[in-house]
């Protein structure tokens, strides 16, 4: 089965996020590219370089394959990325440790937890977003809830 996946985040998920991350003092950008890469493990100082040379702009290990199965399960799927750290290859010296991610992280938890619960309070009880249709005209070997 090929699901449509050019825009991989419902629209609807992603406005109210941004919305709510402006309201509570977040986002920096607005937007970025996300490169997913295999993990558990940081990048090598030149994967950072290539990454960062081709305009992408979040490292991370999340991403894929749960976006495409949220998609393929015609569900609402929107990302938040809490940055912990600038990779490794950004800059000379020592790469990231695994402490250090997860202090940033420790930091700021309370913070994400709460823009979580500011997110899912604004989101339509009914979805008016592209993202239930994203099976139609797929014929599928099996019924879906």
């Amino acid at each position: 089965m090929h699901v449509p996946f050019a825009d991989p985040y419902c629209p609807v998920g992603r406005v109210r996020a941004v919305e709510a991350a402006r309201a509570a003092g977040w986002l920096p950008e607005e937007s970025g590219t996300l490169v997913v890469i295999e993990g558990p493990r940081f990048s090598t100082r030149a994967e950072s370089q290539w990454f960062a040379a081709q305009g992408w702009t979040l490292v991370g290990m999340t991403g894929y394959p749960e976006a495409v199965l949220a998609r393929e399960l015609a569900l609402c799927y929107t990302t938040l990325a809490l940055v912990t750290d600038t990779d490794a290859g950004v800059a000379e010296g020592e790469g990231v440790t695994q402490e250090e991610v997860f202090a940033e992280f420790g930091r700021n938890v309370g913070r994400l937890r709460d823009l979580v619960f500011a997110i899912i309070a604004t989101l339509p009880e009914q979805r008016d977003c592209p993202c239930p249709k994203a099976l139609d005209g797929i014929t599928l070997p099996f019924e879906l809830p």
